[in-house]
């Protein structure tokens, strides 16, 4: 092979290896910002509400869209009662909570009971 035929392979080779290692920290950095707002989402509905959550799907949107991280989840032990959640990732705050309509019903009679009392 000739010199420079093998010079333009190394550089196409070392060009793959630095692409394929941002990629990697930019995988690293996605999943540590999905993780922290998986964990503020969760500190929300127990400081809220009073409930220990799971979160069963998370998205990351693309940063030209938003700086958030959408999420669905449940109620622990109580899978019908769903949720969506939207975390925005620059100041850590919650944004767009949808409530199951049996979870919303599931807030409301533990409302009510607590003002009968």
């Amino acid at each position: 092979m000739s010199k420079k035929y093998m010079l333009w392979l190394r550089l196409l080779t070392l060009l793959a290896v630095v692409l394929g290692g941002c990629k990697d920290v930019k995988g690293n950095e996605q999943t540590a910002i999905i993780e922290e707002a998986q964990a503020v989402a969760i500190t929300h509905f127990i400081e809220e509400y009073g409930l220990e959550v799971r979160i069963t799907k998370q998205e990351m949107l693309p940063t030209y869209v938003a700086s958030q991280v959408n999420m669905e989840g449940h109620v622990v032990g109580e899978e019908e009662q769903r949720f969506n959640i939207s975390v925005n990732y620059k100041d850590w705050t919650t944004l767009n909570t949808i409530l199951s309509p049996e979870l919303n019903n599931a807030l409301n009679k533990g409302n009510s009971s607590k003002e009968e009392k």
